[in-house]
Formats: structure tokens, C-alpha cells, sequence
């Protein structure tokens, strides 16, 4: 079958829903709230031979904080191919296709949640963060105490707005996370927190400020319980709030013996909770990135400020022509550049050099891996003291 790509139309809006639905075991119940975050401009399309869309990838356009900057990100979300047309490559196609569109709108970098790890490796892809779902006994978590007294009331639809600029606020300081648009926020937390649990703590010097929030649902529970505890989000940059509003969350354990909750593979909650129950994971997969740009992307993040040194890369990327080739990476002052030139003394593949980008993983790892290759070990030396080891954290699959 031909691999003729194109982007779509509103005309698409029946064909993309139906690969989708197909592809995702989506229920027709889903389809009207799933097209509302849908642009169809945005959808890469390879037709089938009775006109059916026969593949097609997605982007969401976000902003996700690197080192205390927004870096513009390319979601896909989502790829799926028809049954009759897998194993033809086109899922491949439809990823790939996207990326001379998304060097041309700036969004340096993209990002998304594998079916398959080795489908998006093939085209630039590398791991850069994780996402589990455990379920840890509430009795373990109400343990945790404040060192001090902590005021938190229930919060209310007036609250709204409050933690949306409180998340904002925390954003640039939490490498992964990703700036929420109001379609995502409705989601997360209904503007009347239908069906939803808010606590709040507020701010005592700025009234109308919040200082922390926990926001959480409930859930089916295993028998003879009444429900689990669905555990959306519990944030703040005050340890003592975070440990009062986790207490609150994991209150009602005679009822609820079970949190849900989602978090990266070292989650702080390890870091509050007296008890480490070695069973609590559910499921658990790691969320990819690759550099759409490199000097984009170099230029884009944010460096930490005593950072400073120079690398020679060669880049490996057969998909974004643009990338490969030999680079000199600089780092100073908490600003990074990469310029064409260099005697190439690190090969790095164009996953391999995101996934350190991303900072999930050394240089020193890398080389381990075969991702990055050097006869110089100062080089990789040099490029572990640039960035630390330090896994993102994105909570919002999308």
C-alpha cells in the first residue's frame, strides 16, 4: 500500500475517530468530549484503499518545564493504525512524516506515551521519564505527620481558578511538567468539582492564594470495603503542607483501605512514608522524548547556572536530516548552544542524546547502552557535569 501522506480536514473528523476508536478500544461515548481536544489540521493521514483512514498520528501542542523554562512540545497523542493495514510500517510513517511540520511551528521537542517502545525508537525516540500506578494502604499514608500545624479546609468552586495558578507557580521548578490548557483542566478538576474531592491550603500572606492542593475521586473497592481513593494530584513546594494534605487524602482508610495513585518510579512519597509495601505497583511504563531540533532544544531548556564546558557531537538521525551530523555543544551561565562543526569526538543517536537532554539518564549510562559512543571518557565526563541525572516527572498522560 502507498504511504501518500497528508494532514487533515474537518471532512477527516469521522475517519481519525473511527482509527482511533478502532485502534484504542474507545466507546462511542467517548467520541463527542475526545473531538473537542481533536484538530484535525494536526492529524497526519495515510488513506486506505476504499478511502478509509487507514493511519494517522496527532499532536497536542504543550509547553513542558526543563530547567525552569518552557520548552515548546509536540504531544502525539494519539498513533493508531487500522488492523488490516499493521505491520506495513505506517505507523512509523505517520510519526516520522510530523516532524518537518513540527521544526516549522518551533515545537523543538516531542513527547508521548509508547504502545511499543521499539515502534518509536525506530524514529528518534528514547525513554526520558516514568509513569506507574501504585496502590498503597491508606494506613501507611495517614501516618505522615506536618512538623507543624497545617490549616486544611475543603475546597470549594471558588477555589478553582486557585489552584490552577498554584500549579502554574510550581511548574518552572519540576522538570516533566507540562502547562495544562482549560479542556485539560476540566478534566482533571470540573470547574464543579463534580464528583470530585478538593482540599486547599491557602496562602497567609496573598489572600486568594493557595500554598497546596490535593485533589483526588473515589473509586471501586475490593470487597468488603465501601471505595478506594482515586488520588489526582497532591502538590505543593511547603513539605509540611504536602505531608498535612496527604494525611487528609489517606483519612478515610476504615472505609477506603486503598490510594490510587500515579507518580514517577521514585516517587516522594517514599521520601514521607514511614512504610514501603513491596507490592503496591499496578502497572508502570516510561514516557518517551525526542529532540525535534537540536540547537533548538539546546538553546530551549534551562542549564543549571554553575554548568560550564564544551562537547563535539556527532548526531545519528536518519528522520530529521536537519540534526545529523557533527555538532560543538557549550554550556555557560545557565545557557547552552549547539553549533554546526567539531571533530565529533561523542556519537550520540538522536535518542540517546534526548534522553540525556531530558535528564533521565547520565552520560557515563549511555555509553553503557550503546546510545551514546566515545573513545574519550572525559567527553562523557563532561557531559554528565552539564546536566543532572535527575528523571522528569509527568503526571498527565496524554
Amino acid at each position: 500500500m502507498a504511504t501518500t501522506m497528508r494532514f487533515g480536514t474537518d471532512a477527516d473528523l469521522d475517519g481519525l475517530w473511527d482509527v482511533f476508536k478502532t485502534g484504542f478500544g474507545a466507546t462511542e461515548q467517548r467520541r463527542d468530549q475526545w473531538l473537542k481536544g481533536l484538530d484535525p489540521q494536526r492529524a497526519l493521514i495515510v488513506d486506505g484503499p476504499r478511502g478509509e483512514v487507514a493511519a494517522a498520528s496527532h499532536i497536542r501542542p504543550f509547553r513542558q518545564w526543563f530547567g525552569g523554562r518552557a520548552v515548546p512540545l509536540a504531544g502525539f497523542s494519539p498513533v493508531a493504525v487500522l488492523p488490516e493495514h499493521r505491520g506495513a510500517g505506517l505507523g512509523r510513517a505517520v510519526t516520522a512524516g510530523q516532524y518537518a511540520d513540527l521544526r516549522e511551528r518551533g515545537e523543538v521537542i516531542a513527547g508521548l506515551f509508547p504502545a511499543s517502545l521499539a515502534l518509536y525508537r525506530a524514529v528518534g525516540f528514547e525513554c526520558a521519564g516514568s509513569y506507574v500506578h501504585r496502590r498503597f494502604p491508606a494506613n501507611d499514608i495517614a501516618r505522615i505527620r506536618p512538623a507543624r500545624p497545617v490549616d486544611v479546609r475543603r475546597g470549594t468552586v471558588d477555589d478553582v481558578a486557585a489552584v490552577h495558578r498554584c500549579h502554574a507557580s510550581a511548574a518552572p521548578g519540576r522538570d516533566g511538567t507540562v502547562d495544562r490548557s482549560t479542556l485539560w483542566w476540566e478534566d482533571r478538576l470540573p470547574p464543579d468539582l463534580d464528583a470530585t474531592m478538593l482540599y486547599v491550603v491557602d496562602d497567609p500572606g496573598a489572600p486568594g492564594e493557595l500554598v497546596g492542593y490535593a485533589i483526588y475521586r473515589h473509586g471501586t473497592a475490593r470487597a468488603p470495603y465501601d471505595y478506594s481513593v482515586v488520588v489526582s494530584e497532591v502538590l505543593s513546594n511547603d513539605p509540611d503542607v504536602v505531608r498535612a494534605l496527604w494525611r487528609v487524602v489517606a483519612s478515610s482508610g476504615s472505609q477506603a483501605p486503598d490510594l490510587d495513585v500515579i507518580g514517577p518510579a521514585e516517587d516522594d512519597l517514599f521520601l514521607l512514608a514511614d512504610h514501603a509495601a513491596p507490592d503496591v505497583v499496578r502497572s508502570e511504563i516510561r514516557w518517551m522524548l525526542r529532540l525535534v531540533d537540536v540547537p533548538g532544544a539546546v538553546a530551549a531548556r534551562g542549564w543549571p547556572a554553575g554548568a560550564s564546558g564544551r562537547v563535539h557531537l556527532a548526531v545519528v538521525d536518519e528522520h530529521a536530516p536537519w540534526n545529523h551530523g557533527t555538532w560543538i555543544l557549550e554550556v555557560a551561565d545557565g545557557e547552552a548552544r549547539a553549533t554546526p562543526g567539531g571533530d565529533g569526538t561523542v556519537e550520540a543517536s538522536i535518542g540517546g542524546l534526548s534522553s540525556w537532554w531530558a535528564g533521565y539518564a547520565p552520560a557515563t549510562r549511555l555509553a553503557r547502552t550503546g546510545h551514546l559512543r566515545s573513545a574519550d571518557r572525559r567527553a562523557l565526563v563532561t557531559m554528565d557535569g552539564l546536566l543532572p541525572a535527575a528523571p522528569p516527572v509527568l503526571p498527565d498522560f496524554y
